[in-house]
């Protein structure tokens, strides 16, 4: 996925030992030489990331990055890129990589170790691998009921930032709610795994259809759909649908930065796949919406 240089930092992840998806940023630095620019990183972990390729087109300078963890690093890496002419300074960018173990199961990062890649300050109430799947609210999760679009707003996003689950092709998307029966509207669907471990990465993959929706005026709620159950973000629909699986499928925060203040229209909306109560199976940002 690309990122543009309005994003406070680039974040990728990878098992240890292995190379991470190369993403790409576009940075728009005037008129310069842009041929003779020169990318490096700084920090202690900085010889974890490396420049994949260097391209421009007009006054855009387009660097491909990569996240290469050690067999030896686990956890969170953290460095600055830096894009010099000379020693003329043109822009700086934080970059961060997330290096688990293996794949599944207690090799997986926790939530609260996704949202600190991410940048976010957002209480979840544990920070721990497991936690439980019991409705009580769990530090700043919200008592969400249904969303509705912003207002102003053309579409909603619902964009994939996180899954750490078995691998399978999984559909998501939304659906009215007060209806007598869910009916789902698909929105797209996470890619399975091929090459690349798609089922245990930050920004997951589609393997098909889109982020983005139009609602219209409609009250929704999202939904996931694995091999074995949908999950809904309502828990009435969990338990008389699914009663064998959670029934508080879904947990909904407010989106804060890294100081702590609230992004607008902005919800980190995380779905647990088992029973373990991680929450990280499926995590998305959902922008320009309401949550009522």
């Amino acid at each position: 996925m690309a990122q543009v240089n309005d994003d406070p930092a680039i974040v990728l992840s990878s098992i240890r030992g292995e190379q991470s998806k190369v993403d790409t940023v576009v940075f728009r630095l005037g008129e310069h030489a842009l041929d003779k620019v020169e990318v490096t990183y700084l920090g202690d972990q900085a010889d974890l990331f490396s420049t994949n390729k260097l391209k421009t087109i007009d006054d855009k300078l387009i660097v491909s990055v990569q996240f290469t963890p050690s067999m030896e690093f686990i956890g969170l890496a953290e460095a600055v890129m830096e894009i010099k002419l000379g020693d003329e300074l043109l822009a700086s960018r934080p970059v961060r990589g997330l290096s688990t173990k293996a794949l599944e199961g207690e090799n997986e990062p926790s939530l609260a170790l996704v949202v600190e890649a991410m940048g976010w300050k957002i209480d979840l109430g544990w920070t721990r691998l497991a936690n439980h799947t019991r409705a009580e609210l769990q530090g700043d999760e919200l008592p969400v009921t249904h969303f509705r679009k912003a207002a102003g707003a053309e579409m909603v996003e619902m964009v994939p930032v996180a899954r750490y689950s078995p691998p399978f092709a999984l559909p998501f998307g939304y659906y009215e709610t007060g209806n007598d029966v869910p009916d789902l509207e698909q929105v797209g669907v996470l890619a399975n795994s091929t090459s690349y471990p798609e089922h245990q990465t930050l920004y997951p993959s589609l393997q098909e259809g889109q982020s983005s929706f139009d609602p219209g005026k409609l009250s929704f709620g999202f939904y996931t759909t694995s091999p074995s159950h949908v999950a809904y973000s309502e828990d009435h629909w969990n338990q008389s649908l699914h009663p064998d699986h959670a029934v508080h499928a879904c947990r909904v925060y407010t989106v804060k930065d890294n100081n702590g203040e609230v992004l607008p229209e902005q919800y980190l909306v995380c779905f647990e796949e088992a029973a373990n109560g991680d929450y990280q199976d499926y995590v998305f940002l959902v922008k320009h919406v309401i949550a009522e």
